[in-house]
């Protein structure tokens, strides 16, 4: 881990017994469901290791001492769970006893020590040189673009790569809850809205203000991380309904089609539209869907690439 002096010092004291997975080529999840019970992702592929702290109490002194050094509240009683990135851009998530029953739990999603280019997902199967070919496309007409998938199915790392395909001249922002895409673009702003508390009169930040934001930036291309919530859903819809072309977003989804209908679903709860009235809106506005899955024993793959063309999803590959 990247640590730095004197407030990052007694995190990577408590971290020892997982530092060596966070220095290991290939891992991509450090899942510790306990303090004697220890999972990596490898290469695509969990494994239990033997690796585990002392007990209970060396645990919580690590989660502590990220809340600490990151100045996020964690405890028991009243902020169980902490949601947090580190210097060196891995996400963590920790759920303290009792609220994670069989003792502290801390989930580490281990930032990529290496940059993908499209070059090397083609090379790694996880997509094909036509569908490559596709998306280079997509990305020069400006299209807009959603990105579907699971928990670690590789969402995060199609946007990043498709953020390599942008012009170099454009004016690109982020939008993200946890910072993770690192643009090449010089002319680049990084927004971030961290589930941190808010205290007194300080003012709220969340996704959807900063999608709202990004609008008055002059932005080329707006990139915004996973939409969650139904105010992220509709700022992001209203971005991509006034001419903000070249506009991509990531979202939890089954498949293309369930994507759509996460959309309609978000939307509906915030604005009281009809569903159909939503789908086109939403079908309107959108170029391209792409799915990508992670199997079992093969890895991460681009699954579904699908064209919104007059209303209708016309699947380019499935």
């Amino acid at each position: 881990m990247d640590t730095q002096p004197d407030v990052w010092s007694l995190v990577s004291h408590y971290c020892l017994p997982v530092q060596p997975f966070l220095d290991m080529e290939g891992v991509t999840e450090i899942c510790i469901n306990r303090f004697d019970d220890i999972f990596i992702e490898r290469h695509g592929r969990m494994v239990k290791v033997e690796a585990h702290f002392s007990d209970e109490f060396q645990l919580v002194n690590l989660v502590m001492q990220i809340s600490h050094a990151l100045n996020q509240p964690c405890s028991a009683d009243h902020h169980p769970i902490l949601d947090a990135r580190l210097p060196d851009g891995s996400r963590v998530c920790a759920v303290l006893y009792p609220t994670s029953t069989k003792g502290t739990s801390l989930t580490i999603r281990v930032a990529p020590k290496q940059r993908f280019t499209p070059a090397m997902l083609v090379a790694n199967q996880m997509l094909t040189q036509d569908m490559l070919a596709l998306l280079t496309q997509a990305i020069e007409d400006k299209a807009n673009i959603v990105i579907s998938g699971g928990t670690g199915s590789g969402k995060t790392t199609i946007l990043s790569v498709l953020s390599q395909l942008i012009p170099i001249e454009d004016r690109v922002i982020t939008v993200e809850d946890t910072h993770e895409l690192h643009l090449l673009a010089p002319n680049s702003i990084h927004l971030e809205a961290p589930k941190r508390q808010v205290k007194g009169d300080h003012q709220h930040v969340d996704m959807a203000q900063l999608i709202k934001t990004t609008l008055r930036m002059k932005p080329d291309r707006i990139l915004v991380g996973e939409i969650r919530d139904a105010q992220a859903a509709m700022a992001f819809l209203q971005a991509i309904n006034t001419g903000h072309r070249g506009t991509c977003t990531t979202l939890h989804a089954n498949n293309p089609e369930d994507a759509i209908n996460r959309l309609q679903t978000l939307i509906a709860t915030y604005q009281n539209f009809s569903f159909e009235t939503i789908r086109q809106l939403v079908m309107g506005n959108l170029d391209l869907l792409i799915h990508v899955e992670h199997i079992r024993g093969v890895g991460r793959k681009m699954t579904h690439l699908t064209r919104c063309l007059e209303g209708k999803m016309v699947h380019l590959y499935k």
